[in-house]
């Protein structure tokens, strides 16, 4: 789908999208999506919606989030491990999730920017800048933008 084409998308509609690209690849069993992003952005509220989208999907999606204490090893045995049995998605919002040290949890992830200065052209490569953040947002499953929370666009990264 093009930029214009998503322009016109509403939030229902986006994160349906974004829930059906999920499902394609991850139907069954504890699947584990993480939701992080620059400052000025509202993960949260970008991980309800996805998961809301997830149920209207049929699929049994539960909510958390991750605090910046406590680091990698609890948060895998307080939240992960006991996951682990479950055939649902978890849908975890919090800083950092990216990182090296807790990147291995997820089957798939979010990136949520927020530049409201930003053209519903740009991208890395139009723009030829060197992306500043690095790995983070590298890694991510997909990329968007929240600048207008009803009607959040996919921003592409690559060169594909």
């Amino acid at each position: 789908m093009t930029d214009t084409q998503q322009s016109g998308t509403t939030e229902r509609e986006f994160y349906a999208d974004v829930a059906a690209e999920f499902l394609q690849h991850y139907q069954r069993g504890p699947r584990f999506v993480a939701v992080t992003g620059v400052p000025d952005a509202d993960p949260a509220r970008v991980a309800e919606h996805f998961a809301a989208a997830l149920r209207d999907a049929g699929q049994e999606a539960e909510r958390a989030s991750a605090g910046s204490d406590g680091g990698a090893d609890a948060f895998r045995d307080e939240v992960v491990a006991p996951f682990r049995s479950r055939d649902a998605v978890l849908v975890v919002d919090g800083e950092g999730l990216l990182t090296p040290a807790f990147r291995g949890f997820w089957n798939f992830s979010l990136w949520v920017e927020h530049d409201p200065e930003r053209s519903p052209d740009w991208s890395f490569v139009t723009t030829g800048q060197k992306d500043p953040l690095g790995a983070p947002r590298e890694v991510a499953s997909v990329l968007l933008d929240d600048t207008d929370p009803e009607r959040p666009r996919r921003l592409w990264a690559d060169s594909c």
